[in-house]
C-alpha cells in the first residue's frame, strides 16, 4: 500500500514539475530575434508623419533632454536628478518614485532587493505666465534607474514630434562620464508594444515597494531603513496606483494622435476642428458632455470619410501583476524552485544592448512577460469619439484657465473663436497643444521644450566613447570635465564635443575661457568664482582638488593664451 501510495505522489510531482516547467516556456522568440524585426508596413498617415527612428525627427527633441538643458547638465548623483524634477514642480514636491527589486525590464537581472530599480514619474504641468506657456509633464516624463548597471532608461514625449522618445543614460556613475544617447527604437518596442508608449503593472502592483511585503524585503536586504538613493524604502500604494494612472495618460497620447491623424485622414481639417471644438467643451463640463449630441454626431460622419476599415486600437499599456513574493511560498512555490534558479547580480544583460545575456535569463510564464504580444485594449471605430478625450487630456489646467479667462468664461465665446481659425491650423500634423495654444489665443507664446537651435545634435547608442590614443593631454579634460561639457544636450556647454581626438582638442582650443575657468588661485575670493570650473558641488571638482595643481596648469596650458604674441 505504501509502495502504491508513494507511486502515486511521485507519479503526480512529476506531473505537476511538468506543467509548470511547460507554464515557464519562453512566451515568444528570444528579444535578440524579436528586435531584429522590421516594423510592419502600412500606409497610415500617422506614420508618415510621425516616424518610427531611433533619432528624433530633424529640429526635434525629447521632453528629457530639453529639461537637461535647461538646467545646464545631467546632475549626478540620481537623488540630485529627483531633485532637480522637484525643483521644476510648482508645488515643490518631489516626482512620484518606487523601487522594484525584482522587475521585468532588460535590466531585471542587475536588480535585487539591496539594489532596487528605481521607477520615477513626474507628475506636475507648471503654471503658465503672460509670454509663455508652462512645462507639462504628466504622463510625459519616465524614467528607470538600476545602479547595478550604471543605467538610467528614459521615456519622455517629444511635443514637437507627437511621440515618445527612447534614451538611455550610459555610464552613470562616480567619477564616470556619463553619455546620453538615443535607444534602438526596435529593441524598447519589443515591451512597449502599440506605438512606444509607457506600461506598467495592474493592481496591486506587488512587484514594487508599495506593497509592505517586498518593501520589508528590501529593508531587510539592505539591513536598514534608511532611504535609497533618495527613496524611501516604504512608498504607499497610492503611488503605485498614480504610476499606473501617469502610464495609461501616456499611453492614450499615442492613440490620440492617431485618431487625430488616421481617423481625420490627410484633408480632414474640418474634422479635426470638430475634434477640437468637442475637447474644449468636453474640459469645460465633463460631467455634462453629450457623448451623443448632434455635434458628436457631425464628428462621426466626419470621421467615417477617412477612418481605417480595420479601426484604430489602443495599446495595452498594462501587464499582470506579478507576485514574486508569492511565487516562492508554499508547495507550489517548492515546485518552482527545483526547476528555475534565483538570478545572481552580475547575470543577465549589463546595458540594454546586452540582449544575449538577457535571453539566458529564467523566463517568466507567458502572461506576465512583457515580451508577449498583448491584445489591443480597446478598437476605436469611426463611432467612438475617444479622439475628443484625448485631445482634451493635452490641455492643463493653466492653458484651460488662461482661454476661459480670454473669453470672458463663455465657452461660446471659444468655440467661435475655433471656428474661425483658418483651415491651416488642421493640416495633416501631429496635435500639439503649444501650436494649438498659440492658435487660440492668437499670441506667440514661449515654450520651454520646443526650440533646438540652441541644443547640441542627438546621439545615437552604439556609438563608441572616445578613446585617446595621441593627444594625450586630453585625458585630464575627460577625467574632470567630459561629464558634463561632452555630449550635452545645450549647445553652449556641449565644447567637448567631436569625432575624433582631433576634434576634441581643437574645441577646447578654441574656448578660451577654460584658462581662467581653472585659475582657482586668481579668483578664488573674487566676483568671478562663481565662474570657476568644475562647479564646487560636483564629484569632478572634490577629484580634481585633490591632484596636484600642476594637473590644472597642464590644462590651461592645453588652452593657447588670449594673447598671441
Amino acid at each position: 500500500m505504501k509502495k502504491i501510495t508513494l507511486g502515486i505522489v511521485f507519479v503526480l510531482l512529476v506531473l505537476a514539475i511538468t506543467t509548470i516547467a511547460l507554464f515557464n516556456t519562453p512566451s515568444s522568440a528570444p528579444i535578440t530575434e524579436l528586435a531584429k524585426q522590421n516594423p510592419s508596413k502600412n500606409t497610415y498617415l500617422s506614420s508618415q508623419i510621425i516616424p518610427d527612428t531611433d533619432l528624433p525627427p530633424a529640429g526635434t527633441r525629447s521632453l528629457f533632454d530639453h529639461v537637461i538643458a535647461l538646467n545646464d547638465g545631467l546632475p549626478y548623483p540620481f537623488s540630485k536628478l529627483i531633485a532637480l524634477l522637484k525643483a521644476q514642480n510648482p508645488d515643490n514636491t518631489e516626482p512620484l518614485t518606487l523601487l522594484i527589486p525584482n522587475g521585468r525590464s532588460l535590466l531585471k537581472g542587475q536588480a535585487d532587493n539591496q539594489h532596487p530599480r528605481i521607477v520615477v514619474a513626474s507628475d506636475f504641468d507648471q503654471h503658465n505666465t503672460v509670454t509663455g506657456l508652462g512645462m507639462a509633464t504628466r504622463g510625459q516624463l519616465f524614467l528607470g534607474f538600476v545602479e547595478n548597471a550604471n543605467e538610467i532608461e528614459v521615456l519622455s514625449y517629444n511635443e514637437a514630434a507627437g511621440r515618445f522618445e527612447f534614451q538611455l543614460v550610459q555610464n552613470y556613475c562616480a567619477g564616470c562620464v556619463p553619455r546620453i544617447v538615443y535607444a534602438r527604437r526596435a529593441i524598447c518596442t519589443t515591451c512597449h508594444q502599440g506605438g512606444g508608449a509607457p506600461i506598467f503593472s495592474q493592481r496591486p502592483w506587488n512587484e514594487t515597494n508599495g506593497q509592505q511585503s517586498t518593501a520589508a524585503a528590501i529593508a531587510a536586504a539592505r539591513g536598514n531603513q534608511q532611504a535609497y538613493l533618495g527613496v524611501a524604502l516604504q512608498q504607499p500604494l497610492a503611488n503605485s496606483e498614480r504610476f499606473d494612472q501617469l502610464t495609461d495618460i501616456g499611453n492614450f497620447y499615442q492613440a490620440t494622435q492617431r485618431l487625430w491623424l488616421d481617423g481625420c485622414g490627410k484633408e480632414g481639417n474640418e474634422c479635426r476642428r470638430q475634434m477640437l471644438s468637442l475637447a474644449l467643451q468636453y474640459t469645460d463640463n465633463a460631467g455634462g458632455f453629450d457623448a451623443n449630441s448632434s455635434q458628436a454626431q457631425v464628428l462621426k460622419q466626419l470621421q467615417a470619410v477617412s477612418f481605417p476599415k480595420e479601426g484604430i486600437f489602443v495599446a495595452e499599456s498594462d501587464v499582470l501583476n506579478r507576485d514574486v513574493i508569492g511565487e516562492k511560498q508554499g508547495f507550489k512555490g517548492w515546485l518552482h524552485s527545483l526547476i528555475t534558479r534565483d538570478i545572481k547580480f552580475g547575470e543577465g544583460a549589463k546595458d540594454n544592448e546586452d540582449l544575449s545575456e538577457f535571453d539566458k535569463l529564467p523566463p517568466l510564464r507567458k502572461e506576465l512577460d512583457p515580451l508577449t504580444i498583448r491584445a489591443p485594449k480597446q478598437l476605436l471605430t469611426a463611432n467612438n469619439i475617444d479622439g475628443v478625450y484625448g485631445v482634451a487630456s493635452f490641455f492643463t489646467q493653466a492653458d484651460l484657465k488662461v482661454l476661459a479667462e480670454q473669453n470672458g468664461h463663455n465657452m461660446s465665446h471659444l468655440i467661435k473663436k475655433v471656428n474661425a481659425l483658418p483651415l491651416d491650423v488642421f493640416a495633416a500634423k501631429p496635435f500639439s497643444r503649444v501650436a494649438m495654444m498659440q492658435a487660440l489665443t492668437g499670441k506667440t507664446q514661449t515654450y520651454c521644450c520646443l526650440n533646438t537651435a540652441e541644443m547640441s545634435p542627438p546621439q545615437a547608442s552604439g556609438v563608441p566613447p572616445l578613446t585617446i590614443h595621441k593627444n594625450t593631454q586630453l585625458q585630464a579634460f575627460a577625467d574632470n570635465c567630459f561629464a558634463c561639457h561632452r555630449g550635452n544636450p545645450a549647445k553652449r556647454l556641449n565644447f567637448m564635443a567631436g569625432a575624433n581626438e582631433d576634434e576634441v582638442l581643437a574645441n577646447i582650443q578654441a574656448k578660451k575661457e577654460i584658462r581662467d575657468a581653472l585659475d582657482w588661485e586668481r579668483y578664488e575670493g573674487t566676483d568671478k568664482a562663481s565662474k570657476l570650473m568644475p562647479p564646487r558641488d560636483s564629484l569632478q571638482y572634490q577629484q580634481l582638488k585633490k591632484l596636484d595643481p600642476k594637473v590644472r596648469q597642464q590644462m590651461r596650458d592645453t588652452v593657447p593664451s588670449l594673447f598671441d604674441f
